[in-house]
């Protein structure tokens, strides 16, 4: 099954595990609880006691944010994402992780894949403006949602981005998530609490510069509106100006997030948001050969500041809006009504110049055979999710009922041009001119367009059931979609209706000592949209089950949180060639299956005083275990999905004397080798980053200097094949200053 943990990995499983152990046994040996200091956003992470006593149920919130005891410094303990129902997080029966504010200011995020560095499993490729990479979890790509509801299914190239700067909190909620949130694979789902208004007073403003020219200046207002705070705002605000990494243009963002709460009295909250984002910079991504990153080349290595674009020609425009509201109303003291909706719009124009390989003219293995595409894309998305939340007893158990409905609606236009482009000496490159007449040249290919839309129902009803130290989850999810699609180039027309059900099932003991163990059982779906199989037939949706055992520590009095996971997840109905039927592989059947496993280690919290930690440890086994081709029990390689993986920061901040408010922070990023190329014949090593901070914080003013890969180490971080591999993001530092009044 390849479970063995080779010798030379072990290394990187000891520092993950030593760290986990150590922060249990410090928190275990310590003689009293230290009490909070600041508030709790900037908080370093002083005790709290566990507000929720075993047999109270919580009260309801719009945002789990809200609560004061949702959030300590760098611990969640409460989150509304696993549940919908506002649920103090030691009772949910999957494994959930929650990056916090103050964690994202620590490590010095600059985007939601740098602030999911230490969350545990979680692999990527290197920087692109143009996406966040989500990556992998579990083996499987996450799903997003932006405040409960998802955003645009869109191409990575086209990703909807949120700004690090107007993020509360992420939330990733390991494992098959249909039973709650719809169609999606059974890895994990990423859902983004954003900074609303909340009647606080909020003054900030923060100044970045750093490298690559990075100038970033950010503010965050709020405040009451009329005397009595029943009205409420707040606006937020980032712009930035800088350079690629690679290649000559520049990168720029503007984004913005007003927001305004409405709250009577206790029973009514309406809060209604909008956003608005603008990107601009280079589309060059530089997908290079295997030969010259991870294999030989008789010319040597290929630099990682190589461009492989063209400063010309190549661009990158988009835009993104969004506008929604969450309303609650509480009917009485055991029925709650909540709707959120939202409506979103994303427009893309990018042109694009990539590399495709060595090129085979050139028996020098110098060249990089490049395309070239012009991309126009508009997605536009409404959502819209009506909740029923019931808090009643019977007899001895208490119940906490959700009756949910859900309906979202996406409208997709997708215009593409492609074409062969001049190729490009890697190792002396010179760049010839592209210009838009490439595409009626005798290199083009044929143009795409394409509209979609999307239609999708959802009924879901979950029951968590409360019995002395037993919570016992039940959920069961409908979903019914519809999709057409024109091909408006070819002609054609495509109508595709599906259907499934999904469910979760998932007991948790509330133990003495702060332990809970849970174990659980959940499924998943995801359409294949567009997909034909043998016989002209349309795919079915692929489904996903998981299978998932735990235990969390989170000890009375002490701001810490540490989980162990061990899960199982099969993901059905997958997409595989059958030579038997078509020796030439292009005829499909739905055979394949993948099977992902593996055991996860994190924790997050206060060790002592001055010492905070974050540590994660995963070890994973993914792989094809039914497929038609060469890929059968082989990892799967779109996104690298090492075999282990892990991280340890540790932050010491100074809370009295001299040195009060000054602090160290210091960051381990380790990345076993992985499988590249879908037959896995190629190998990419393993690498070792660190990152690393310092940061002082008086009453008003913070600032902060932080460092990622700061010895600048050259690593290749995944190849999905001989023509595409992919460096690591080089040494970045960046200097923050933050004044509060």
């Amino acid at each position: 099954m390849g479970w063995a943990i080779s010798t030379r990995r072990s290394a990187a499983a000891a520092t993950a595990s030593v760290a986990f152990y150590a922060a249990a046994a410090a928190t275990a040996q310590a003689q009293q609880s230290v009490q909070s200091e600041g508030n709790a956003r900037r908080s370093a992470g002083g005790s709290q006691p566990d507000a929720t006593p075993v047999n109270t149920l919580p009260s309801i919130s719009v945002n789990a944010t809200e609560d004061k005891e949702a959030t300590v410094g760098l611990v969640a303990r409460r989150s509304s994402t696993g549940t919908k129902t506002d649920t103090p997080i030691r009772e949910i029966p999957q494994t959930i992780n929650v990056v916090t504010a103050q964690q994202i200011e620590e490590t010095g995020a600059t985007s939601i894949n740098e602030a999911l560095r230490y969350v545990p499993g979680f692999s990527t490729y290197g920087a692109d403006i143009r996406s966040d990479w989500y990556a992998v979890l579990r083996g499987f790509t996450p799903t997003v949602f932006v405040d409960g509801l998802q955003v645009p299914n869109t191409l990575n190239l086209a990703s909807w981005r949120v700004d690090p700067f107007m993020i509360d909190s992420i939330t990733v909620l390991r494992g098959p998530t249909s039973v709650l949130y719809g169609q999606g694979d059974p890895g994990a789902i990423i859902d983004v609490q954003s900074k609303l208004a909340n009647g606080e007073r909020i003054r900030e403003v923060e100044v970045q510069l750093g490298d690559y020219a990075r100038k970033q200046i950010a503010f965050d207002v709020g405040d009451k509106i009329d005397k009595d705070g029943t009205l409420s705002y707040r606006f937020l605000g980032v712009g930035r100006d800088g350079n690629s990494q690679t290649g000559p243009n520049p990168e720029q963002r503007v984004a913005l997030a007003p927001s305004v709460k409405w709250q009577p009295n206790a029973k009514t909250s309406l809060t209604v948001d909008a956003t608005y984002l603008q990107d601009w910079g280079d589309a060059s991504n530089n997908f290079l050969p295997a030969q010259g990153t991870v294999l030989p080349n008789p010319n040597g290595k290929i630099s990682p500041d190589l461009y492989t674009g063209d400063p010309e020609f190549s661009h990158y425009r988009k835009k993104q809006w969004s506008v929604g509201y969450q309303f609650e109303y509480k009917f009485d003291p055991i029925w709650t009504f909540r709707q959120n909706t939202r409506l979103m719009h994303l427009s893309l124009d990018q042109g694009q110049v990539f590399g495709g390989g060595l090129d085979p003219a050139d028996a020098t293995d110098a060249s990089l055979l490049r395309y070239v595409g012009l991309y126009q894309m508009n997605y536009s998305r409404f959502d819209v999710d009506n909740q029923a939340v019931g808090r009643f007893g019977t007899g001895p158990l208490e119940h906490t009922v959700l009756l949910g409905f859900e309906y979202n609606r996406q409208s997709t236009t997708d215009s593409e041009w492609m074409a062969t482009a001049p190729s490009l000496n890697m190792y002396n490159p010179v760049y010839t001119p592209i210009t838009n007449a490439i595409f009626s040249g005798p290199d083009a290919f044929p143009r795409t367009d394409t509209k979609s839309t999307l239609d999708a129902f959802g009924v879901y009803a979950q029951d968590q059931i409360k019995w002395q130290r037993w919570v016992l989850t039940l959920g069961g999810r409908q979903d019914w979609s519809n999709t057409t699609q024109n091909d408006i180039a070819g002609g054609d027309r495509l109508q595709q209706n599906d259907h499934a059900f999904s469910g979760r099932v998932g007991l948790v003991y509330l133990g003495d000592y702060g332990l809970s163990p849970y174990i659980s059982y959940s499924t998943s779906f995801n359409p294949l949209v567009g997909v034909k199989i043998a016989g002209g037939a349309i795919a079915e949706p692929t489904k996903g089950k998981q299978i998932e055992a735990g235990l969390r520590w989170q000890p009375a009095g002490k701001n810490l949180m540490l989980n162990a996971a061990v899960y199982q997840i099969n993901q059905t109905n997958v997409v595989t060639p059958d030579f038997a039927i078509d020796p030439t592989g292009s005829t499909n059947v739905q055979t394949g299956e993948v099977r992902s496993r593996g055991i996860e280690l994190s924790g997050v919290g206060n060790v002592t005083r001055n010492l905070s930690v974050i540590a994660s440890y995963v070890y994973q086994d993914v792989k094809n275990i039914k497929a038609g081709d060469d890929t059968l029990g082989k990892w799967p390689v779109d996104i690298p999905r090492p075999r282990q993986m892990a991280s340890l920061w540790g932050d010491w901040t100074w809370h009295a004397g001299p040195l009060a408010g000054l602090g160290f922070g210091g960051g381990i990023r380790y990345q076993s080798d992985s499988a590249g190329a879908a037959d896995n014949s190629l190998y990419v090593p393993s690498y070792t980053v660190y990152d690393a901070a310092v940061h002082y914080e008086t009453r008003n003013w913070r600032f902060a200097v932080n460092g990622q890969n700061i010895f600048n180490r050259r690593f290749v971080s995944g190849c999905q094949s001989v023509n595409t591999c992919f460096y690591g993001n080089p040494r970045t530092v960046i200097a923050t200053a933050k004044y509060d009044w």
